[in-house]
């Protein structure tokens, strides 16, 4: 298991999902969430352009598929090392969750 700077430990085995008071859906080509909380959030790399690998992360979210089978994916699609997609997609997941965006 890995952790995130939140100290939310999150295992690759777990399903996670959106949560139930969230939504989500695409606004101008971009994914953005409405959390419980009345906040709003997009999903951008740290310059602030849309991260295509966090947006896909967003889109396979489906209540089915495990961190594992979504990091698999990802390391189909992107050119990224299996070690560093399950380290960030973990951190990243985690931070969504807690967010409320997703729950785990």
């Amino acid at each position: 298991m890995v952790g995130n700077s939140n100290q939310r430990s999150v295992s690759l085995n777990v399903v996670p999902k959106v949560h139930d008071e969230t939504a989500l859906q695409r606004v101008g080509g971009r994914w953005v969430a409405a959390t419980p909380d009345e906040r709003l959030h997009s999903f951008e790399a740290g310059d602030g352009a849309v991260s295509e690998v966090a947006e896909r992360i967003v889109e396979l979210i489906d209540g089915r598929r495990s961190i594992a089978d979504i990091v698999q994916v990802l390391v189909s699609e992107f050119d990224v090392d299996d070690a560093v997609a399950q380290r960030d997609t973990l951190d990243f997941i985690g931070l969504l969750a807690d967010k409320q965006v997703l729950v785990l």
